[in-house]
């Protein structure tokens, strides 16, 4: 059991991000791996596009399944103020906002469902 870590630390890779069309807010996908007690899951965040380490990111949308990929979820903005978020119908889903609270200008969050 000494070398056998179940409890690990997961780990984020970032998947994706980009700048809105005037370049004010980002939206950026991560990846997180799963250990013993919680599944691999993908993260969806906003904040400004000159992002502080000192601000918090926005959790936006959070979805989570034992054989989760990358290509569940997407993103893509409609227009300046809308982002539409699409994702695999088989992931469970702990986080969906339809507005963003911290960003200015808000964010509309459109859900596709495939």
């Amino acid at each position: 059991m000494a070398n056998f870590e179940i409890f690990d630390e997961p780990t984020r890779t970032e998947l994706k991000a980009e700048c809105d069309y005037e370049s004010l807010r980002k939206v950026k996908m991560t990846e997180m791996t799963g250990n013993a007690t919680a599944k691999k899951s993908i993260h969806i965040y906003a904040t400004d596009c000159n992002y502080d380490e000192n601000k918090k990111p926005e959790p936006i949308f959070v979805a989570s399944a034992g054989f989760i990929k990358p290509k569940d979820v997407s993103f893509e903005w409609k227009n300046f103020d809308t982002l539409t978020i699409r994702y695999n119908k088989k992931l469970q889903i702990f986080k969906q906002k339809t507005e963003s609270e911290s960003v200015n200008p808000k964010i509309i969050f459109e859900y596709i469902v495939d």
